[in-house]
């Protein structure tokens, strides 16, 4: 009886939290788009055919398109290598080389594309070094370049672990035993077992180049490459024809679209996929690799992609002018304090604002969702929060202004709008997949000793989450710090956010202070990791003391 009525007495309270989540949901996601659609329709179809059929959308859309399939390919490919020279070989130093292969994930990619710049544009650090110049960085070529350095780490941490717990070493020592060769195996074995991952990798590379805006806009705008978020971003912010809006409109639907039926793909082929899983028996120990060529091309490869290009960007943020060689006695602060004391220092306060209030509100929307998992509706509304990741932020820009504009337009809390729409997916998976982690029995143990759902929350299930719930909101905080996207379609006079500042130097042509914002920007993020990277082993640790005890 007692049971019972604790039952009826919480269900006002579970009935209150899905209205709750729904009208998060509704205001966060559906709305928006519902008027982007409905935009986008109303203008008729011969205005869509015409959108579509102008020269400059047809560019930019072909560009757009060519681009994510070459990086893509090159993504997979660079990916998958560098998944196996880690994971099936025994390189020293593993660990630090795996750190080396996803650094290019923390730099913010138009960071990225600013040092590339300065490393290897004209009178960047390599020309002014060894006299050479690396042809077409800013064009076509460089944003493929950059962009595929971005989409190996995302194949690469999508590979790897499918290696661990799908393609178990053991499985390719059977198979050689056997007498299959090498190839044989790898093509009959271990391939099969890891097509879903691969598949999955590719659509999250294809997904993320072309929703990318940060690259082409340092690397191909001024070298006249145009893709679709390119051309959003200037239709929308420079120019005034109504035949531009509705390309706008027609443009960011039709982003929406591609990137959720490439996701919707991707999710029924793994879900069409072998569903192997990996079976009681302990994992393998790695495969020797025979030789320590792998390990040391992924490190000239990092060094190449990423460490000699940040390198770069800090030498020009502290050196005193363009021109001069970048040895010590050239070196001062003084483009950080003029970036602070412009335009910066307020744009880090607002960046640092919005993204602590991102951080905090996903938490509260990622747990409120994570606490509804198994309740009727819960899933839906958890879908419905993940697949607005994978909605390109240009469009979703174009669709919350659409939606509050006409109300919030210029200000910070448009921008806010913006990112937890985007970002709440990010704190319901974090917390989500931890909470799946925790065992029932304890939650059990304190109702059954007298605890009310309340008291049960905060004694055992948040102490269990603590460092799920940090590592959720630092890394919301990480990604509302150096969003650039829907910041740059949203801004007003006085929302500026920091990447905004640094864009809108470096079309000034300012390229110390730029790069000094820059890399003041990219050590936040870096501090950042570092923090969930503690946060994480220190979750790993209380995992195991308790599954030890």
């Amino acid at each position: 009886m007692g049971d019972r009525g604790g039952v009826a007495r919480a269900s006002p309270a579970l009935h209150g939290a899905i209205v709750l989540a729904a009208a998060g949901a509704l205001l966060l996601v559906g709305f928006p788009l519902a008027e982007l659609f409905g935009a986008a329709g109303s203008q008729g179809l011969a205005a869509v055919v015409a959108a579509f059929q102008g020269t400059a959308a047809a560019r930019a859309i072909a560009t757009t398109l060519g681009t994510g399939g070459v990086v893509t390919l090159l993504g997979v490919l660079g990916g998958t290598a560098a998944a196996f020279a880690t994971e099936r070989g025994a390189p020293r130093g593993r660990s630090w080389l795996r750190g080396a292969v996803l650094l290019p994930l923390v730099v913010p990619p138009f960071v990225a594309a600013l040092s590339w710049g300065q490393a290897y544009g004209p009178a960047g650090l390599v020309d002014d070094l060894l006299g050479l110049e690396l042809p077409g960085v800013y064009g076509l070529g460089g944003v493929v370049t950059v962009l595929t350095v971005h989409a190996v780490p995302l194949v690469y941490l999508v590979v790897a672990a499918a290696l661990a717990s799908r393609a178990e070493p053991d499985l390719e020592r059977a198979a050689r035993s056997s007498g299959a060769s090498a190839a044989t195996a790898f093509r009959t074995v271990t391939l099969p077992l890891l097509r879903p991952a691969i598949v999955a990798g590719a659509a999250l590379a294809f997904v993320t180049t072309v929703n990318a805006f940060g690259v082409p806009a340092v690397l191909g705008t001024p070298a006249g490459v145009t893709t679709v978020t390119t051309r959003i971003y200037s239709d929308l912010v420079f120019a005034a024809d109504p035949e531009a809006f509705t390309r706008v409109l027609v443009l960011a639907s039709g982003l929406v679209l591609l990137t959720l039926s490439v996701v919707g793909v991707a999710d029924v082929r793994d879900a069409l996929g072998t569903g192997l899983t990996r079976t009681g028996a302990p994992l393998g120990s790695a495969v020797p690799a025979g030789s320590r060529w792998p390990g040391a091309v992924l490190w000239s490869y990092a060094l190449v992609t990423s460490m000699l290009p940040l390198l770069a960007l800090v030498l020009v943020g502290i050196t005193r002018a363009l021109g001069l060689a970048p040895v010590p006695a050239n070196w001062t602060l003084g483009h950080f304090r003029a970036a602070l004391g412009g335009l910066g220092g307020p744009a880090l306060a607002r960046s640092v604002l919005l993204a602590i209030a991102a951080a905090t509100t996903v938490l509260l929307l990622g747990g409120l969702l994570t606490a509804l998992r198994r309740q009727r509706g819960g899933k839906p509304l958890a879908t419905m929060a993940t697949l607005t990741f994978a909605v390109p932020g240009s469009a979703l820009a174009v669709a919350v202004l659409l939606a509050y504009g006409p109300w919030l337009r210029d200000t910070l809390a448009l921008i806010l709008i913006a990112y937890l729409a985007k970002f709440w997916a990010l704190g319901h998976r974090t917390i989500a997949g931890a909470a799946g982690r925790q065992p029932p029995e304890l939650a059990w143990a304190a109702r059954a000793s007298g605890a009310g759902p309340a008291t049960t929350l905060r004694t055992v299930t948040i102490p269990l989450l603590l460092p799920a719930l940090a590592g959720a909101w630092l890394v919301v905080f990480l990604f509302g710090l150096h969003e650039v996207t829907m910041s740059s379609l949203l801004y007003g006079p006085g929302s500026e956010t920091l990447a905004v500042v640094i864009l809108n130097l470096r079309q000034l042509g300012d390229v110390p202070v730029t790069a000094a914002l820059a890399v003041l920007l990219t050590g936040m993020v870096l501090l950042g990791t570092a923090l969930l990277s503690a946060a994480s082993r220190t979750s790993r640790r209380l995992t195991t003391r308790r599954d030890g005890g």
